[in-house]
């Protein structure tokens, strides 16, 4: 829900440091106005009071929040959804194509300048004109990028990262850089470089910067073409080696560079001047912690914070180098998750969902937020239809409570905003925000839910093993599931549904009323299926004389088939069956919902153990008993082979094969071939 206005710090808030516990993400600034993006999904305006909220849960949790102005507010989801939240009330979204896993803070952001917005996560760079939200150009490298830099007009950018997944590359800063003129389309440069530890470009004077581990060495943009990198313009030797450096990095412009470091214990600050080559170095009275973030504005503004993990404190600070004035605020205990930002001319820092802005009227020693009142808020959870709702959990950010019988329950809460949500197993979640000032009783309206219970039966009274079926109130909120059994339960508030059941080619649609929980059963024909079932060997050719049972899920047979065959069955469970001489039985159970075809792949039973081989001898002799002298030509030149067609060459052997054939024509009766026998004569000499 929007509210109206939007309210401006006062003068009192502005002289001390801010404080909220309100589970923050990330926070950004339009004029005097501050942003808070919330872990729970919602983007708020918190100045003196709420005074507008939006919810991004449709398309993800927030992640990056920053202002467009005069297009409103810039938000990027996790779930790689760009939103732009205008403060009329309407809203834009364009879905990007980068991964979701890349989009976390240190490794992912959002640039705007002049209606252009730089989308950076991971190895991921997408430009997007905020007016019309759509893309306007993209780029990608191997591993990640680490500097990023839009011109005020936003008609061109500078990207600089890891272009390889090299181990040894990564270690030198081999950075890959490309520098873009989005108007025209083309690279203004483009090349890879070692020993670099950042980038930028000083746009007003289109000069390229580059931080080396040794140098910081100033380019003509222009002239990069011709001259190359081997003709700087200046070159500034930084005072400190770049291994100590916690935490680095440019102003918008690309007019400054500053680095952090530690110095004896303490926080030391160097920053410098590229186009009139001044620079400072301020050691600042807090710990140099684990872990530093530092961001620098071009009017010598520095924010800084420094958590130090062992303590479990962090320090927000914010200097002016050119005066070396500072303003603190210690955060103790403190958690791991960090941001900061520089937000016209505050300083942010969001330490474990906590937010603390900067400036304020106290230094470093005795820093401490205000303590507000404590209010005791009574919540009354009630259904739709006015009954209590005993056991609903209901929170204000971290603090809950239970609600009793009556459906109350009393939180206790310091002055201040908050984000109620409430859940209860009978009632859809509530969420919805909360300004604390005073004690006050919250009625909370929650939707009761009711269970409908969809159920396809068919005409025998069986209920089908699988089905689709959907829910839907209107167009725009419809539910759909695949339900085993043809059962599904869906939780819904009272109201008309309308619900469409498909089974098989039918499809059944039907409208329920839900005042209670109900149940729902869908009358379904028993459509006739075909089921085809064929009997194959290991080769794929078909075994004729194979028998095929077709069996109900009862037991009942329903078809007997032979090699093959074609079976009508309502849709459900069978069991098929397989038998055929020489091959090994064969078995299987099928889900039948449309028209279905099953193949039995049989495979031939294993040879009996101690089974004698026939010698190829004893092999011509049973084919010469039991067919013609065809079949026996026919079996030596398929089955034999040319070894052995070869070996009855012999002499040896055509003599064997004489005798075997003349004992196929004694028990014959008749003669061994259809030539004339000639009698040898009569006192001739016999053989």
């Amino acid at each position: 829900m929007w509210l109206l206005s939007i309210a401006a710090l006062s003068a009192a808030a502005l002289a001390q440091p801010l404080t909220f516990s309100l589970d923050v993400v990330d926070v950004s600034a339009l004029n005097s106005s501050l942003f808070l993006a919330l872990r729970n999904g919602t983007v708020v305006s918190l100045e003196g009071g709420l005074r507008w909220d939006f919810d991004t849960l449709h398309y993800g949790l927030p992640v990056h929040l920053e202002a467009a102005p005069p297009h409103g507010l810039l938000v990027l989801t996790d779930r790689a959804w760009l939103g732009l939240l205008a403060f009329d009330g309407r809203s834009s979204w364009l879905k990007l194509a980068l991964d979701p896993n890349s989009i976390k803070p240190g490794v992912s952001g959002v640039i705007y300048a002049s209606g252009v917005a730089l989308i950076y996560a991971g190895a991921y760079a997408v430009l997007v004109s905020v007016p019309t939200m759509h893309v306007v150009w993209s780029h990608s490298v191997v591993n990640r990028f680490t500097d990023y830099s839009l011109s005020p007009s936003g008609d061109a950018l500078l990207l600089a990262g890891f272009n390889t997944l090299c181990y040894i590359c990564v270690l030198n800063d081999e950075k890959y850089i490309v520098i873009r003129d989005t108007e025209k389309g083309e690279d203004l440069f483009s090349a890879s470089i070692s020993h670099l530890k950042s980038a930028s470009v000083l746009w007003r004077n289109s000069w390229l910067v580059l931080v080396l581990w040794d140098a910081v060495k100033v380019y003509d943009l222009a002239a990069l073409a011709a001259k190359g990198l081997s003709s700087p313009l200046k070159t500034f030797t930084p005072p400190h080696p770049h291994e100590g450096w916690l935490s680095y990095g440019f102003s918008p412009s690309g007019g400054l560079f500053h680095y952090t470091r530690a110095d004896e214990g303490r926080l030391g600050v160097y920053v410098l001047d590229i186009e009139r080559g001044l620079s400072k170095y301020i050691v600042l009275p807090i710990p140099a912690g684990r872990r530093v973030l530092s961001r620098l504005d071009d009017d010598w503004k520095l924010a800084v914070a420094s958590y130090d993990p062992v303590a479990g404190t962090a320090y927000c600070a914010l200097l002016d180098a050119l005066t070396g004035e500072l303003r603190a605020e210690k955060i103790s205990p403190a958690e791991p998750s960090l941001r900061l930002k520089l937000l016209s001319g505050r300083a942010a820092a969001v330490v474990g969902g906590k937010l603390v802005t900067l400036p304020g009227q106290q230094r470093v020693e005795g820093l401490g937020s205000r303590r507000a009142a404590t209010c005791f808020v009574t919540v009354k959870a009630v259904g739709d239809d006015g009954t209590p709702l005993p056991g609903a959990l209901v929170c204000a950010n971290s603090t809950c409570a239970t609600t009793a019988l009556d459906g109350v329950a009393t939180l206790e809460l310091a002055q201040g905003f908050y984000v109620l949500e409430a859940s209860h197993p009978l009632a859809e979640p509530y969420r919805g925000s909360l300004l604390v000032s005073s004690n006050f009783t919250v009625p909370l309206i929650m939707t009761r839910l009711f269970t409908l219970t969809v159920k396809g039966v068919l005409e025998s009274g069986r209920q089908p093993s699988l089905c689709s079926i959907a829910l839907a109130k209107n167009l725009s909120q419809a539910q759909s599931v695949v339900a085993p059994n043809c059962t599904a339960s869906f939780r819904v508030p009272r109201g008309p549904y309308v619900v469409v059941l498909q089974f098989g080619s039918q499809r059944i649609k039907q409208s329920v009323e839900v005042a209670s929980d109900t149940i729902l059963l869908v009358g379904l024909k028993e459509d006739l299926a075909k089921l085809s079932v064929e009997a194959i060997n290991a080769s794929g050719a078909p075994v004729a004389n194979a028998t095929i049972v077709v069996l109900g899920d009862d037991g009942e047979t329903i078809a007997l088939l032979t090699g093959k065959g074609a079976v009508a069955v309502r849709p459900g469970r069978y069991v098929i069956r397989v038998r055929a001489a020489g091959y090994t039985n064969w078995s299987a159970i099928a889900e039948v919902v449309g028209d279905a075809r099953l193949s039995a792949v049989l495979e031939q039973e294993p040879v009996p153990r101690g089974a004698r081989s026939l010698r190829p001898l004893e092999l011509v002799a049973i084919v010469a008993l039991s067919g013609a002298a065809g079949a026996l030509a026919g079996v030596l030149s398929a089955s034999l082979g040319r070894c052995l067609a070869a070996h009855l060459q012999k002499p040896a052997m055509l003599k064997r094969l004489r005798v075997v054939l003349d004992i196929f024509r004694l028990r014959r009766g008749g003669r061994a071939s259809s030539a004339p026998r000639v009698q040898p004569q009569r006192g001739a000499r016999q053989r």
